[in-house]
């Protein structure tokens, strides 16, 4: 098999779990799902993924990849502390878009305890300290208060609060503007501090 077949195969398959996630689940779609949704083999599914969490865990990192890449080009961009605003901000909403799109999926088990979820909150919080001491013009520092502030944003988009607001993955996010400004609001009045 060529270098291409395979690269197809894992579209395929990352489509076909793509599309298996996008309802509301309580449960992960199992690898019997993704090889009938893919058109493959079964002996190529788990040629790529050896099971279900494997395979979930690809599928998330793609995307937070992806979206981490797109901050971090923002905020290397940033001059000054209202572009370093204006490219957290960006971050936070297609942080909580994404969080929101893949909700179900986010919130299963298996997620919710894997090295996937905790690398992508670590790489949460992460950007937001990034933002903030840009901001706060601190350099490497990271203040009990930074700290604090950190936590407050990071919050606003993470998976476990959308769901204890009653969101889930089918219904309208309409809270996420107002939440993401009225946490930046909270957390410009912190960094006045520094």
């Amino acid at each position: 098999m060529t270098r291409s077949d395979a690269r197809q195969n894992r579209k395929l398959i990352m489509e076909a779990f793509h599309k298996a996630t996008r309802e509301e689940r309580t449960l992960l779609p199992t690898m019997s799902e993704i090889v009938n949704l893919s058109g493959l083999g079964r002996g190529t599914v788990y040629r790529h993924f050896p099971d279900i969490g494997a395979l979930s865990f690809s599928f998330m990192a793609e995307g937070y990849e992806a979206l981490f890449a797109k901050s971090r080009e923002l905020l290397n961009q940033a001059s000054n502390r209202d572009q370093s605003y204006e490219a957290l901000e960006d971050h936070l909403l297609r942080y909580r878009a994404f969080t929101h799109q893949h909700l179900a999926l986010l919130t299963t088990p298996e997620c919710m305890t894997s090295e996937g979820y905790a690398l992508a909150h670590k790489s949460q919080r992460q950007c937001v300290r990034r933002a903030f001491r840009d901001i706060a013009g601190l350099g490497k520092e990271s203040p009990f208060l930074l700290e604090a502030a950190v936590d407050l944003i990071s919050r606003v988009s993470d998976p476990e609060h959308l769901k204890a607001a009653g969101i889930s993955q089918n219904s309208p996010d309409d809270q996420a503007e107002a939440d993401i400004k009225l946490a930046l609001h909270l957390s410009k009045e912190i960094l006045k501090r520094f």
